[in-house]
């Protein structure tokens, strides 16, 4: 028996709400893998990001590689490493996501650079208040 409702499908005694389909989004980390593997075999215009066999093709690859490597299954990002790409988008003034010590480091590199406070906030499309708070306690005579 499949019975489907908005919140829920359920097969036999195996229900998946939902939200649990949210996870396997364009923002999944392996999200770019699993769409490259569907492409393949489907245009891209009849899915969302790519089909179950897809998913789990690149879980699977990933999952092979991190042990054939030796790699740890969880990482814990370094709260301190800049990624130089990002802060370099970030100051050509592209949308990015940026961590704090990455918007730090845009802001330092837009004040060498010459660009007062209120023009690295529009730079950065952020607050003038979250660009003060982010320039180091050596430069805020500077900044001024």
């Amino acid at each position: 028996m499949i019975a489907e409702t908005g919140v829920s499908v359920g097969v036999g005694h195996l229900t998946h709400p939902s939200s649990v389909f949210a996870y396997f989004d364009a923002g999944h980390v392996l999200a770019g893998v699993a769409a490259r593997h569907c492409d393949e075999h489907r245009p891209s215009s009849s899915r969302m990001v790519a089909c179950g066999a897809c998913w789990e093709r690149a879980i699977r690859d990933d999952e092979r590689f991190a042990v054939e490597c030796g790699l740890p299954r969880e990482i814990t990002p370094d709260p301190d490493y800049v990624d130089e790409i990002a802060v370099e988008q970030a100051c050509r003034g592209e949308r990015v996501e940026l961590t704090y010590a990455e918007f730090s480091a845009a802001v330092v590199r837009l004040h060498w650079q010459g660009l007062t406070p209120s023009a690295i906030s529009k730079r950065l499309h952020a607050s003038f208040l979250a660009v003060l708070a982010a320039f180091p306690a050596e430069l805020i005579g500077a900044a001024a």
